[in-house]
């Protein structure tokens, strides 16, 4: 079992970074952080929960190009970036200048140094490519993980988009089962009503 789990992750992670190379490889900003309406209200709506509290190490999962990397750099003095893209942290290196850690790296099999914790986690629009049938295992073992990668009192930042009351019970899935890992609700609301059709983005952030 342990060898068809490790194949099966295997796999997943290929095909994955595949369809993000693809993607990031169409030309800068693929998916128009910086020009569409409904993107910049999900960007303002994450930075807004997290304002009013200073962070010290923050971690990032999903950063594709920087674009919210830059803001967490004023919330946080400490910012480690994670993407399975090696050509969108090849543009956020360069657009931020070396002010952030960028990581290519799995969520799934990457973990930080021993004994260091985050005070911020940020999961945004990430999770669902990973719930896949194929790697479910690993999937599930994912939200103990990011909760022993906190610190006491840290807090974690969901932002999923979703189009349908299928996809948005779905995201607050994600919710419940850290949860269920011991972390509480802040707030949770939803941002970008109106400016994309039907998707809008659920926004949960927890503490530890």
């Amino acid at each position: 079992m342990g060898t068809f789990n490790g194949l099966s992750l295997w796999w997943h992670r290929l095909q994955t970074r595949r369809k993000m190379q693809r993607v990031f490889g169409r030309g800068e900003d693929p998916f128009s952080y910086r020009t569409s309406t409904y993107e910049r209200a999900r960007l303002d709506a994450m930075a807004a929960a997290l304002a009013g509290r200073a962070y010290g190490r923050a971690l990032e999962v999903g950063c594709a190009e920087g674009d919210f990397t830059e803001r967490l750099l004023g919330l946080s003095s400490d910012v480690t970036a994670l993407d399975i893209s090696a050509t969108a942290l090849s543009r956020a290196r360069r657009r931020l200048n070396g002010r952030a850690q960028f990581v290519e790296a799995d969520i799934r099999s990457w973990g930080p140094p021993p004994g260091l914790r985050y005070e911020l986690i940020v999961l945004a629009d990430v999770l669902y490519y990973l719930d896949k049938p194929l790697v479910r295992v690993q999937f599930e073992n994912l939200f103990a993980a990011v909760f022993s990668w906190q610190a006491p009192g840290g807090r974690l930042l969901l932002a999923h988009a979703f189009a349908t009351d299928a996809e948005l019970s779905h995201r607050r899935g994600f919710r419940e089962r850290f949860e269920r890992q011991g972390l509480r609700l802040v707030s949770e609301t939803v941002a970008g009503r109106g400016f994309a059709g039907p998707v809008a983005c659920l926004l949960s952030l927890l503490e530890k």
